[in-house]
């Protein structure tokens, strides 16, 4: 072979060989150098910015570059950057530490803030990114979540000679903790969503630990509702000013804490909290805004305020299709600061991944019904190779262990079926066999009745999927009656719900009261029936016929007839003559509008969500001259409607519009009652109706009532020591009596023709636990019906609040 031959042959081989050396792909993982613990969104950047990346939630990277990579900057707010050269490895792990100054004492407070540019450019480019503004789309989500506890940080427990009980208890959980956690579960499932109501989650796999056959599954729902792009993004189930909503530099401080060049692209890092002195409704985090459409492609954000609930929130974004920016992986964790579990502080983790977004799917309105988050029924049993195909990685030994252990002793310890009881007790029923107690029926207390004990029984899904058979009994102490009945239905129609149903009862009824169909009380909402001085005992037998249709509309039609025996002290009674007795009969049709309403089939039940649409109800009766009625002719509509509004300065607007109509000869006990629920024995908020107005103080045939609270939250009173939710009350109402009533004849009744004014103010939460709250409110009674003493218009009352 010649030698140039040669010499070129052996050029090429080297430049083949040097190639070969270089590195074009790196991956590895980043983590804190003092804690190990992993560190998402850390910026990393390819050769002085020829292309980057960032780290993911669990702190991994993968980079692929189409010229060779020598160097890797990595750099992460608070943290002391780092420049890596790289030679020829394609495996990279990186510590990062702390750097000297903290996040907290960065504040830019004069001149011009480089970060407000950013962040008016991200606000003015929101609307393009909102996911409701994408006509449908699809995507695939694994969700992971763990429960585990952590140690104090001051925890010694080195001299296991001298521990005392309690710290051996410490320290048995510290070991227990060190090989597995408290509880994990996971699920896989497919999100589809149809413009801005219609969407629809199903589980395809659900695995529990300690549990065989789990009837739920865990979703990223809380995460998924945040959105930064609105003004008032729900953050864990209230209401937060957003650090891009409209003026939000007026009320954030705003620090450019990074600058990341990425090819043709910037990556700006931003701190945000409230601005001293600024009293709302705040969040604090960071903000990556890539420049490619001013996109946010990191969040992370946490509650300002000293919430007894320590909730934060990461959500990282991609770009689908290059041209949406979507959200890829989301992370919540929490943590409840009161409660610990033998010297540590449990905390739950949540983390989702989302793939296989499609941005086109041929979805049609028709695929949507009213369950929006619906289990398959074989998804407690999917193959391990799902798992596997859709875990972003394995299970680490620590998940391993908790599926092995807690799965031995859920078996042991029978926890499915203890599983399935808390369901029936969820649902207030609890099975035996093929029947299942009524476990409201078992004790109910209320002014009338005193303390009042039963039971009740109805046939389940063990004996019948479409008929139901029941009845119960009951008895009250204080007014030393008996109430009993039974009840039967049978489903026609599964998919539009198509129910007839029959039914008798011996008991008890609100004189003057408002029926109306699908109308449910809420726990702490509504304790105005238990605070009723004098209630009709009556004896009712109806049938009906109810449903869906239209998705939103649920109806009900009907036929009753009843007689009324009322307690109020209208009347002076003869000697030796009974109560009167009024013999009614009625045919009733109604409706329950609920615009965007969902439901979720978990637990084997059927639970509502929440709609930021008003709830509207309507009910016609006719008093009918059949059967044994009294001959009580007469038309009554009644209409109500509910709903709530939030605001970025005033909180939440809640309202209650009631009214109704009779027209024609109609007895007393089916006017209308004053909506009265002030008891002189009970100083507690009712929740419903006129908080100083006697439950019968007021009698018509026509009336309208208006219900209103804001909610402030703490934007007024927010002290250290003294931050309770401020909340106004307005309630209005008019009626008259315009009929004549022969019973009433000789008596002097009120009607409400001048109009009823009331104002109050509560102070909830003024002692507070992370689920629960106790506070006082005051209710002033004023106008054409205020009482001649001024101090007889004010009342004083407790309130209660719940978190969830």
């Amino acid at each position: 072979m010649p030698i140039h031959r040669l010499l070129l042959c052996l050029y090429l081989y080297l430049q083949v060989s040097l190639a070969t050396a270089q590195v074009y792909q790196v991956q590895g993982t980043v983590r804190d150098a003092t804690t190990r613990e992993k560190l998402p969104f850390v910026s990393i950047v390819v050769n002085d910015g020829e292309t980057g990346t960032t780290s993911n939630l669990e702190g991994r990277y993968q980079l692929r570059h189409n010229r060779p990579i020598t160097s890797l900057r990595f750099s992460y707010v608070g943290y002391t950057p780092q420049t890596i050269p790289v030679d020829s490895v394609s495996q990279l792990d990186i510590t990062l530490r702390p750097s000297a100054a903290q996040l907290q004492e960065v504040v830019i407070r004069s001149g011009i803030n480089p970060a407000h540019r950013i962040i008016r450019l991200a606000n003015q480019n929101r609307d393009r990114h909102r996911l409701d503004n994408i006509q449908a789309y699809t995507y695939r989500t694994y969700n992971k979540f763990i429960l585990t506890a952590n140690a104090p940080d001051d925890l010694n427990l080195s001299d296991t000679l001298r521990l005392s009980e309690e710290d051996s208890s410490t320290l048995r959980m510290h070991n227990l903790l060190a090989k597995q956690h408290l509880f994990l579960m996971e699920s896989i499932t497919d999100y589809a969503q149809l413009g801005n109501n219609l969407s629809k989650e199903t589980i395809l796999a659900t695995r529990v630990s300690g549990l065989r056959q789990p009837s739920f599954g865990v979703v990223a729902a809380e995460a998924r509702v945040f959105s930064v792009y609105d003004d008032m993004p729900v953050f864990f189930g209230k209401r937060y000013l957003s650090p891009l909503s409209n003026g939000s530099i007026r009320r954030y401080d705003f620090v450019l804490q990074e600058t990341a060049v990425v090819g043709a692209d910037t990556v700006f890092i931003i701190s945000y909290a409230p601005q001293p002195g600024k009293n709302f409704n705040g969040l604090k985090g960071l903000l990556y805004i890539n420049s490619d459409g001013w996109a946010v492609q990191n969040v992370v954000a946490e509650s300002h305020a000293d919430d007894k609930r320590g909730l934060k929130l990461q959500q990282q974004f991609v770009k689908v299709d290059n041209r949406q920016w979507f959200p890829s992986e989301l992370d919540v964790e929490i943590t409840v600061q009161q409660i610990y579990m033998r010297g540590h502080q449990p905390y739950g983790h949540i983390r989702t991944y989302i793939t296989n977004v499609n941005l086109n799917p041929p979805l049609r309105r028709s695929d949507f019904g009213v369950i929006a988050l619906e289990q398959r029924p074989d998804a407690w049993r999917q193959p391990e190779q799902l798992w596997q195909q859709y875990r972003p990685d394995s299970l680490s030994l620590k998940e391993q262990t908790t599926y092995q252990r807690l799965d031995s002793v859920g078996q042991a310890q029978k926890l499915d079926r203890t599983i399935r009881t808390m369901e029936y007790l969820m649902a207030k029923q609890l099975p035996i066999g093929p029947i299942s107690l009524d476990l409201n029926r078992l004790f109910k207390v209320s002014r009338f009745e005193g303390m009042r004990l039963g039971i009740g029984a109805h046939t389940n899904n063990l004996l019948s999927e479409r008929f139901t058979v029941g009845g119960y009994w009951g008895y009250g102490l204080r007014d030393k009656e008996h109430k009993y009945g039974a009840d039967a239905t049978v489903k026609l129609h599964k998919p539009s719900e198509l129910t007839l149903s029959a039914a008798y009862a011996e008991d008890v009824a609100e004189p003057g009261g408002r029926r109306l169909p699908f109308q449910e009380r809420a726990l702490l909402r509504d304790l105005r029936p238990a605070l009723l001085p004098n209630l009709d005992y009556t004896t009712q037998r109806s049938a009906g016929l109810s449903g869906r249709m239209l998705r939103y509309v649920q109806w009900q039609a009907g036929i009753r007839q009843e007689q009324r025996r009322p307690t109020l002290p209208l009347f002076t009674y003869e000697p030796g003559i009974g109560m009167p007795a009024y013999n009614l009969a009625e045919a009733t049709a109604g409706l329950r509008f609920a615009y965007g309403e969902q439901y979720m089939q978990l637990f084997n039940r059927m639970l509502p969500m929440p709609s930021r649409y008003p709830v509207l109800w309507f009910q016609y009766t006719k008093g009918i001259d059949v059967l044994e009625s009294d001959g009580y002719t007469y038309n009554k509509f009644d209409l109500r409607a509910e709903g709530t509004f939030r605001q970025r300065s005033l909180g939440e607007t809640s309202f209650v519009l009631a009214s109704g109509w009779v027209q024609g000869e109609a007895p007393f006990v089916s006017l209308y009652n004053g909506y009265g629920s002030y008891s002189s024995n009970y100083k507690v908020y009712a929740g419903e109706g006129f908080e100083t107005m006697r439950p019968y103080e007021f009698f018509s045939d026509r009336y309208a009532a208006l219900f209103l609270r804001q909610d402030l939250g703490k934007r007024l009173l927010n002290t250290k020591l003294f931050k309770p939710d401020l909340v106004l009350v307005q309630n209005m109402g008019i009626g008259d009596l315009r009929q004549s009533i022969p019973e009433l004849q000789p008596l002097e009744y009120a009607n409400m023709r001048k109009g009823f004014f009331e104002s109050g103010l509560m102070l909830n939460n003024v002692i507070s636990s992370a689920f629960s709250g106790v506070g006082v409110g005051a209710f002033y009674r004023y106008g054409p019906y205020a009482l001649p003493r001024a101090k007889d218009n004010l009342k004083f009352k407790l309130t209660a609040t719940l978190a969830f």
